[in-house]
């Protein structure tokens, strides 16, 4: 899986711009604020159909009317088109020029895996950040998984209208309240299971990638933490009276949470901001393993600001193992100081400077 190139047009800083990628490592050098992570941002948003900073409306261009991407990817040795454009009025996904009306059955057509500052954010951050990126992760990679958690919050949604509703009245008729938590429960169920075996595998090698990355042979958990762990249906109805009083469903997946535990320790608390880094890199490599054995092909990883807080030597570890997956990595960087030169020969280096992008030539 690689994405042969990418177009844009009146995205963030770019008006016009267009870029070949590499099989292989792909660098994006500049001085922050270039503009490299619009590029990463480009990239996530044509797999996922969403920004991971902001409302999709700010992706386009000051003063501009609307904003396009449009990418020719490799899956599974076809070649296929994607294009995503972007107005205020909301966004439009296509497929080889067919327009995709769900998006669920959009995202997941590439695969990205992502190391971003920002998901430091679900190791130190709040169960909602935790949340919604197993949910990203695993809604590209299953969309069964993804159609059952949105089933999930349609019927949360109407529970809680229904709770509103009948906190304001004197009824004590339950009937459509029993109906509406009976359908919840058993969705509910099904979101559970499947995310205890989306953990289940992640662990299977997560201790492994950490341990490698970090030269030291503890053990690293992730660790999922349900709300409600079983008999759904008995323990939303025995909350009845709180979930009236509070007009809200008090316990299901929407309150999920997950821990990173090292030696049976919070990472939250007890892990320095490098190794939560660590981390969260050993993550993103172990759920990208759960990729290749469901689709037989490795995803695609964008990774900015990835060597902050590692020194040279775990710098060219990463760098070396993904080469060795025959991964498609694309890195932002302020430069290649620390990255081995075997390591720059085999790899692709752009500039990124005032609004632009250019390839630069490697002697030899």
């Amino acid at each position: 899986m690689k994405i042969n190139n990418l177009e844009l047009y009146n995205f963030r800083n770019y008006n016009k711009q267009e870029i070949v990628f590499g099989e292989g490592v792909n660098f994006l050098i500049g001085e922050n604020g270039s503009g490299k992570t619009n590029l990463l941002e480009a990239i996530y948003f044509l797999s996922l159909a969403k920004s991971y900073k902001t409302n999709e409306t700010n992706l386009i261009k000051y003063k501009s009317q609307f904003s396009r991407l449009q990418s020719t990817v490799t899956i599974n040795k076809k070649l296929q088109t994607l294009k995503v454009i972007i107005t205020e009025k909301g966004k439009k996904t296509l497929v080889n020029d067919i327009e995709i009306k769900k998006l669920s059955n959009y995202i997941g057509t590439i695969n990205v895996i992502s190391f971003l500052p920002e998901d430091l954010m679900i190791i130190k951050g709040s169960p909602k950040d935790r949340r919604y990126f197993i949910d990203l992760m695993y809604g590209q990679i299953d969309r069964q998984y993804l159609k059952e958690l949105t089933n999930y919050k349609i019927l949360l949604k109407q529970r809680n209208e229904l709770l509103k509703k009948l906190s304001d009245t004197n009824t004590k008729d339950f009937t459509l309240l029993d109906v509406i938590t009976e359908q919840l429960s058993d969705s509910a169920d099904l979101v559970v299971n499947f995310r205890r075996n989306f953990i289940f595998k992640i662990n299977n090698s997560l201790k492994k990638m950490y341990t490698f990355l970090a030269d030291k042979n503890k053990n690293f958990v992730f660790e999922y933490k349900p709300s409600i762990s079983k008999n759904f249906e008995k323990q939303l109805k025995s909350r009845y009276k709180n979930d009236l009083y509070l007009k809200t469903t008090s316990y299901g997946p929407h309150r999920d949470d997950y821990d990173f535990l090292i030696d049976n320790a919070l990472a939250k608390d007890n892990a320095s901001q490098g190794e939560q880094r660590i981390m969260v890199l050993a993550l993103i490599l172990a759920i990208s393993e759960i990729v290749y054995e469901r689709n037989n092909e490795r995803p695609i990883f964008l990774l900015d600001d990835v060597f902050s807080e590692l020194d040279s030597i775990r710098q060219n570890k990463l760098i070396k193992y993904l080469i060795s997956l025959k991964a498609q990595t694309i890195i932002t960087t302020t430069g290649l100081d620390n990255i081995d030169k075997t390591v720059i020969k085999q790899s692709k280096i752009f500039k990124v400077y005032n609004n632009s992008i250019r390839e630069e030539l490697q002697n030899g």
